[in-house]
């Protein structure tokens, strides 16, 4: 994105956050759904408290003086996750507690009196990822005693049905796909205007907005997750398994794969370099393949060179019927027509294979993109390109599907070094503003937390990367 783009894009994020805000109802319809998500602004989750088992076993209970520190920082709004189904009856009604609604009650209403805008959502619902059908009714359940006991909140606080739908959903995005429909026949019923959010399955993957079919409904906003490179966010995290390594950093400028893409290569050496990749084939008819978790659309051609004359044999999309032989005569640009290889109205796989059955010597494969009347895509570029490419997708799906788009969740654990946790907080942050997203960090105050319960004080390098007007 260039940079006068970005900064009016910026500038208009900015405006939105400091707008007006409607009160009552359920949503004024004088809005529509575009403006109240960019009204989102700048978020934080209040994580690992209501959504615990019990409050405060693991570490984290709710105070009123929260609300007024985020509100004082420039934060406006948080995103309070619930998991109802530790406080509900396992068999029907399924209700839930009273005790636990008043809670629920207090912290809204301590975020709304301060003009904080709230995502209240359903979270860690594991036996319906395990078993949606057997879960059904009850997930539907909670849904009707929420949207009815807050159907008069006022419009500030906007409900997001599942955080994260995972399990069985991954493999059959269709199941939530029609469970998402019924819940919201059920929430309409009391709340008729209320934004509602929906994340794609694969733990709300940004790769996978694609599956979503969503019925027509004006109030609809969708949300994704971004902790990419899972490597460097989750490094140290006792709960992955197995767990990544501590010393990951992030710098900003160290060449990767463009977002999305994978390395699937086979008997070929590969060593990323700023604008390309050394390529060795070991083998005779070694490739390098290239596959994205996304289909490329709107690219009519592949571009790259290489620095010493090389034959290769070029395939795209698994077509093995289409593969070219190519001679690429080393320091000049070579352009190929995507659907010369095999590619039709997309492209998610390519290969440059070795053309010869010996082992080849290394060479640079370098200017790797895609062009086409979308513009071009950098298939090698560096770790913040990486960041730029998937908050423009996140837009791009935006404008081209007609809902919003909201970053529910990003943040780095705290075994990571705080230059590179800030210095990748920043990035997001800042290329998800660019791209005219809302977003809330993950977290307040534990594991991810930019604030520190034990000396009661913003961790102030990771709160100025959020907020850098902060007082």
């Amino acid at each position: 994105m260039r940079k006068a783009v970005y900064v009016a894009l910026t500038g208009l994020f900015l405006a939105a956050c400091g707008g007006e805000t409607n009160t009552g109802g359920g949503g004024g319809t004088k809005d529509d759904i575009f403006t109240l998500s960019r009204l989102l602004g700048r978020g934080v989750n209040f994580g690992n408290a209501l959504e615990a088992p019990r409050e405060g076993e693991w570490g984290v209970t709710l105070e009123e003086g929260f609300f007024d520190l985020v509100k004082q920082a420039g934060f406006t709004h948080i995103r309070l996750p619930v998991s109802w189904t530790y406080h509900a009856l396992r068999e029907p009604p399924y209700t839930i507690d009273p005790a636990f609604f008043a809670r629920v009650d207090w912290a809204l209403e301590q975020a709304t009196r301060r003009g904080l805008r709230v995502v209240l959502n359903l979270h860690h619902y594991d036996e319906l990822h395990q078993d949606p059908q057997r879960e059904r009714a009850r997930f539907l359940a909670l849904w009707e005693q929420i949207a009815s006991r807050y159907k008069d909140q006022p419009d500030l606080v906007y409900f997001e049905v599942l955080n994260e739908p995972h399990g069985v959903f991954n493999d059959q995005p269709e199941l939530w796909n029609d469970l998402f429909a019924e819940a919201l026949v059920v929430i309409r019923r009391t709340n008729p205007t209320r934004p509602v959010l929906v994340g794609p399955v694969e733990w709300n993957r940004l790769e996978r907005l694609s599956d979503l079919r969503l019925p027509q409904d004006p109030r609809l906003i969708v949300t994704f997750h971004f902790y990419d490179p899972f490597a460097f966010t989750h490094q140290g995290a006792p709960w992955v398994s197995p767990t990544p390594p501590v010393g990951t950093p992030w710098t900003g400028d160290r060449p990767v794969w463009a977002w999305g893409w994978e390395d699937w290569s086979w008997d070929t050496g590969r060593e990323l370099v700023t604008g390309g990749v050394r390529v060795t084939y070991e083998r005779g008819w070694a490739g390098l393949r290239l596959h994205a978790r996304v289909k490329a659309e709107g690219y009519t051609h592949l571009a790259f060179r290489t620095d010493r004359e090389v034959r290769l044999r070029l395939r795209c999309n698994e077509r093995e019927d289409a593969a070219l032989l190519l001679h690429a005569p080393g320091g000049q640009e070579v352009e190929v027509a995507l659907r010369s290889c095999g590619a039709g109205e997309g492209v998610w796989d390519l290969v440059f294979q070795n053309a010869s059955p010996d082992p080849q010597p290394s060479f640079l494969l370098e200017g790797v993109r895609l062009k086409g009347p979308r513009g071009e895509l950098a298939l090698v570029t560096d770790e913040r390109g990486a960041v730029r490419q998937a908050m423009g997708y996140a837009a791009s799906w935006s404008q081209s599907r007609g809902y919003p788009v909201y970053l529910g969740e990003f943040g780095s654990y705290e075994k990571a070094d705080l230059d590179s946790r800030v210095r990748w907080t920043r990035a997001v942050r800042e290329e998800a503003e660019g791209a005219g997203l809302s977003w809330a960090y993950w977290e307040f105050a534990a594991g991810f937390g930019i604030y520190d319960l034990s000396t009661r004080a913003w961790r102030e390098p990771l709160l100025r990367a959020l907020i850098p007007e902060a007082p």
